[in-house]
């Protein structure tokens, strides 16, 4: 398969993954054009037609969704619009211009009722609206570009530009001696500047269809609380165990949903390092910016 052409264009370019993505292709001499709400909004039909036509990329990268999972379940037309109908805009206007869409998104199309990792063919089964927004983006998107799209789902997404769990782990700890997390849902935690690389990786092997890209190896959100405090130096804080009914979220969560990287890595001869690795690289990025994530 050959290297996806240029120009990439990176949509939610001030996300969470989105920055680290721009930073990433711009070291690379990559011609990017990074794209956010201020220049477009990808649930307007028309306005994503006339925006590719202009700009005629070779790949589309769509990093924008709407990830609030319990916000979804009370903005059901607002999840469906950004990550289902947003979707069917940005394939559409690909295949106008003969573009490769590259289409995030996430181990929520899965029950989690399996115990072992997830692979790329299985049936789709979300449980809650936000699950489901995403499951229909893919289905949309494979249906209008059928042999021109490369959909990746990922999970568990932290990094130095948005809101994520290590965050919220660490500011509990600055005025909590106890934490509870839940220990019953299990995942690969994955580090937005590895997801990123290997997006590169994808374009760049110019890989189409379906791919599981995460960082290795697996954990619950309790094992990961506790490893995030153990390596940032953080002692005297107990974490207990508690169980996802008894926080009492909105959305369901799948309780195992472990993704199969085995086919990022056949075509790629890549895999991505273990979990743990990542958040001590993570940890020192942190410290070294300086900056806190709100």
């Amino acid at each position: 398969m050959a290297k996806f052409p240029q120009p990439y264009m990176v949509v939610g370019a001030k996300g969470m993954l989105g920055t680290d993505l721009v930073r990433l292709l711009a070291k690379s001499a990559t011609d990017v054009l990074p794209v956010d709400l201020e220049d477009l909004d990808i649930t307007q039909a028309d306005a994503v037609s006339e925006y590719l036509a202009r700009c005629r990329p070779g790949l589309v990268i769509n990093a924008a969704a709407l990830t609030d999972v319990d916000g979804c379940e009370t903005m059901q037309e607002a999840a469906f619009r950004v990550n289902a109908q947003a979707a069917a805009n940005l394939a559409d206007a690909c295949k106008s211009v003969s573009a490769v869409l590259m289409h995030i998104s996430t181990d929520y199309v899965f029950d989690g009722r399996k115990r072992q990792p997830y692979e790329e063919n299985e049936a789709l089964s979300p449980l809650g609206v936000y699950g489901r927004s995403k499951a229909e983006g893919e289905t949309r998107v494979k249906t209008i570009l059928p042999d021109s799209h490369c959909i990746v789902r990922t999970e568990w997404l932290y990094g130095t530009n948005g809101k994520n769990f290590v965050e919220a782990i660490l500011r509990q700890a600055e005025t909590k001696e106890h934490l509870t997390v839940v220990n019953d849902q299990t995942g690969s935690p994955t580090y937005t500047v590895d997801l990123a690389a290997a997006l590169v990786k994808l374009a760049d092997a110019g890989g189409l269809g379906i791919f599981h890209v995460t960082n290795s190896g697996e954990t619950t959100w309790h094992g990961f609380a506790c490893k995030i405090l153990e390596m940032a130096g953080i002692s005297g804080i107990s974490v207990g165990p508690m169980k996802s009914k008894d926080l009492d979220r909105p959305a369901p969560r799948p309780d195992y949903s472990v993704l199969s990287n085995a086919r990022f890595t056949e075509l790629t001869g890549e895999c991505l390092r273990n979990w743990d690795q990542a958040l001590g690289d993570y940890l020192v990025e942190r410290a070294s910016k300086g900056v806190v994530p709100k």
